[in-house]
């Protein structure tokens, strides 16, 4: 049994389901399926960010995020109440990772909710790598496309980074008998075959070649990419995808190759060890490790694989803001010390800060991955009150701060902006709820669009000041 949920889904439990909605909400239509459905909820099971339960639970991060003190971090949280005699409700939260995970049986899909082109579109932009084709090869279910076009991600982006020392190379012994020497005379062989001389002579030298397992896995991981997103989805390697065809055995790898080449000592050098994250996600693509678990106890227990889609957003905006606006400078989560002569020191991170190169001025910003429907309950109190906490610390040079979050309404965004922090005009400090406005119906030119219209109501903010 599979179910689908979305990122962020019923955080403040505002979203019970009635026992009799239960299957129905899930689509689930089987007796026995059903059945299950309802044994998920028999206790209560919650997972947040450094539970024992993630042991088995890989997750995939997309730069180094720094959290504050206590800051909640739930993953997946079922459980159920009784509100009559013999009357449940059923709830289902989840936080801001997405991905696989597996719980008693059930495959639970957590999915990016606002669609393919949004998701291509961030990755694009954090490492710079265009994959604009909207057509999806793979015939997988919505969520394990997306699990594996992340995966594809990474595992690109790392090998551009492992790669710039070249591949993984040893030293193999040959022996060679020629007129020529190369490297030593073999004298055991001189001794039994060159007494009388003839004219060639034995010698053994040692040179460098690529690990042969590790060209092999590297290649075919490219080429099942290229099969499943297109070719565009390796187009900055192309040189590397040149040489490693090269050196291509010819042969398909299988589970032993693709071990060997994990474990190969020429990744234990400084110089390669980038390779060990690269061959990772190697074997994810090429066995297609952990979309679906290898045995019965595997499927029962906890497991999976997840992504900080909070953190893609952050960055995707970051990347965003910088590009957009070339004579500010743009940091991602900057550490603000506060009080730290007293015990009661503590560091907060905000998301974006942006200063402008020629007078210093500031902006602040956090990038929230939830829904924003320009409703009051949209802005969550702590977002509000923290954003407030960053630009008090800024203040001397602060023109600007605001909330950024992905829309889901076009057209309401003016009425979110305020000319004044706390909006009680006795200060010029302008205060935004802003956004790109995103919907899964979007291609990847109307996204391009909505961010156009996004970076023209900054610019409208900076020039106001």
């Amino acid at each position: 049994m599979r179910i689908s949920i979305p990122v962020n889904h019923n955080f403040y439990a505002e979203a019970p389901i009635r026992e009799s909605d239960l299957a129905e909400s899930f689509g689930v239509k089987k007796a026995g399926d059903k059945k299950q459905l309802q044994q998920l909820f028999s206790s209560v099971y919650e997972l947040k960010l450094g539970a024992k339960q993630l042991k088995k639970i890989r997750i995939f991060n997309f730069k180094r995020r720094r959290f504050e003190e206590n800051e909640e971090r739930l993953i997946l949280k079922l459980y159920s109440t009784e509100i009559l005699e013999k009357e449940k409700e059923y709830f289902v939260q989840t936080g801001l990772y997405a991905g696989v995970l597996f719980y008693k049986g059930c495959k639970i899909n957590i999915t990016t909710k606002y669609g393919d082109a949004f998701l291509k579109r961030m990755l694009n932009f954090v490492n710079d790598i265009y994959v604009d084709n909207e057509q999806i090869k793979a015939k997988r279910d919505e969520t394990e496309n997306q699990f594996l076009f992340i995966i594809a991600y990474l595992f690109i982006q790392s090998l551009e980074k492992a790669a710039v020392l070249g591949l993984p190379q040893q030293y193999k012994k040959h022996q060679e008998r020629s007129h020529k020497v190369r490297g030593n005379i073999d004298f055991n062989e001189y001794l039994k075959r060159d007494i009388p001389f003839k004219g060639k002579l034995t010698s053994n030298f040692r040179e460098r070649l690529y690990v042969q397992e590790i060209v092999d896995v590297l290649y075919l991981s490219l080429r099942k990419l290229e099969i499943l997103f297109g070719r565009e989805i390796h187009s900055r390697l192309l040189g590397l995808n040149q040489l490693l065809k090269q050196h291509y055995s010819g042969r398909y790898v299988s589970y032993e190759t693709i071990q060997k080449a994990k474990v190969h000592q020429s990744i234990n050098n400084p110089m390669y060890s980038g390779f060990k994250k690269v061959l990772d996600y190697a074997e994810i693509i090429l066995l297609d490790k952990g979309l679906i678990p290898d045995n019965e106890s595997e499927r029962l227990a906890t497991n999976g694989y997840l992504f900080d889609i909070a953190e893609l957003y952050e960055l995707y905006i970051e990347k965003l803001l910088s590009r957009g606006f070339p004579e500010w400078l743009v940091n991602g989560q900057e550490e603000i010390r506060i009080y730290q002569q007293q015990f009661y020191n503590r560091c907060m991170f905000p998301d974006i800060v942006m200063r402008h190169r020629a007078n210093g001025k500031v902006v602040v910003f956090d990038a929230k991955f939830k829904k924003m429907e320009m409703k009051n309950g949209d802005v969550d109190r702590s977002d509000l009150h923290q954003i407030h906490s960053y630009s008090g610390y800024y203040r001397n040079n602060l023109i600007a701060s605001g909330l950024i979050y992905p829309l889901s309404r076009p057209n309401e965004v003016v009425k979110a902006h305020s000319k004044s922090i706390y909006g009680n005009n006795e200060n010029e400090v302008n205060f935004i709820v802003d956004g790109i406005y995103v919907s899964e119906a979007h291609s990847m030119k109307e996204l391009i669009k909505n961010e156009q219209a996004f970076l023209s109501r900054i610019a409208s903010v900076l020039n106001s000041n």
